[in-house]
């Protein structure tokens, strides 16, 4: 008894290591994508080398998993992956690069934290989910926040950016958001029939392609101007806040379930907030803070 308690507890710790670092290192894409169009980057090359640089870790550990199915999946559940990979993984993050081309890294963190909210709606309106009437105070709490951050980007705007442009990169997010949540609602039946990493893999390849063929159509087939720091930073962003944390997401949640994994997101409004204002010089006050805690006690109710 006292081994397999000891086994136990072995596992919650380093489950809840491994979800707390995936947090961590999740909140750091804003601040290294903020950083990049610093530089001089813009979303849609920026979006097309992150997706180059990832793809051939999915693609070596996809082959490995088919390698080692008994039973291949069919034809039409790879291409059932294939389509919701491109809201996820395409259309998603097209528009959340593209957003933050306009509006803070605090805000988009936020906006996309929440993104249960819309789980929850988009389910109760179009795939006859049962809401229960006590989520109501949490939506409104968690929209109520939402809306004080986006009065906080409104006033702490850089010189030359407008209102319209804040409000045209709050769209985008909202709509990075709108895609991801259905992205999360499809995506259920593709993860029973493919499990979660080989579903990743095939839903990424698929999104991959997307990139390339929008990027060879709007930039055309040569690359962007690139040195060495932007290199250092398009990796940076790739491995470190994209590929690494989604590897120790579906471990954490393989040794500690999905519930407790779920929990260490909390910490990263909180994390990006942080780094913004150390690395960014992102201006934060009061609005900041009542806006955070309105979106965080939302979520957290929503979960």
């Amino acid at each position: 008894m006292a081994a397999s308690l000891t086994s136990a507890e072995k596992n919650l710790r380093v489950g809840l290591t491994l979800a707390f670092t995936a947090a961590f290192l999740f909140s750091t894409k804003p601040i290294i994508i903020k950083w990049l169009y610093s530089l001089g980057m813009s979303a849609l090359p920026l979006m097309g080398l992150r997706m180059l640089v990832a793809f051939p870790v999915y693609l070596i550990i996809g082959f490995y998993l088919w390698n080692r199915m008994e039973s291949k999946p069919s034809g039409t559940n790879l291409l059932r992956a294939s389509a919701v990979g491109l809201l996820g993984y395409y259309l998603a993050s097209l528009l959340d690069l593209s957003g933050l081309e306009y509006v803070s890294a605090q805000l988009e963190r936020l906006m996309l934290y929440a993104y249960p909210s819309m789980v929850i709606i988009i389910g109760a309106l179009f795939f006859g989910a049962k809401v229960s009437r006590s989520v109501i105070p949490a939506l409104l709490l968690t929209y109520a926040g939402l809306g004080v951050m986006y009065g906080h980007d409104l006033q702490i705007a850089p010189p030359g950016t407008s209102n319209a442009d804040i409000t045209k990169g709050t769209l985008l997010i909202i709509g990075s958001a709108l895609s991801f949540s259905l992205f999360i609602l499809f995506s259920k039946r593709g993860i029973a029939e493919l499990g979660s990493l080989f579903f990743t893999c095939v839903s990424m390849a698929s999104a991959t392609l997307a990139t390339l063929v929008h990027y060879v159509i709007t930039e055309g087939i040569s690359l962007p101007d690139m040195d060495a720091t932007r290199w250092s930073g398009t990796l940076l962003l790739a491995l470190l806040a994209t590929v690494v944390p989604s590897f120790m997401v579906s471990e954490a949640i393989k040794r500690i379930g999905p519930a407790k994994a779920s929990v260490s997101g909390t910490i990263g409004p909180v994390m990006t907030t942080i780094m913004a204002i150390l690395f960014l010089g992102e201006p934060f006050g009061w609005a900041a803070v009542v806006g955070m805690t309105l979106v965080m006690i939302g979520v957290s109710r929503l979960k």
